[in-house]
């Protein structure tokens, strides 16, 4: 899936990704997709959580070599 921007969030663990990506979206205009790449099994409900609350739109998520992928929609 194509994007916009990419954010690494590998090797972030607790609230640092959380608030790694909340400081990135705020440099990224409203409806761009950010693709966020994390090595961290816990960001499989930690990121759908952070969008509900946020109201960025999880637009797709993908496993794929022991790495997550998150597709975001900028709100």
């Amino acid at each position: 899936m194509e994007h916009d921007h990419f954010i690494d969030i590998k090797g972030m663990c607790c609230s640092a990704p959380v608030i790694h990506l909340t400081k990135n979206f705020k440099a990224i205009k409203s409806g761009k997709i950010v693709l966020a790449e994390s090595d961290k099994v816990s960001m499989l409900k930690d990121i759908p959580a952070y969008c509900l609350m946020t109201g960025n739109e999880l637009v797709k998520q993908q496993e794929k070599n022991g790495l997550f992928y998150f597709w975001i929609k900028v709100k």
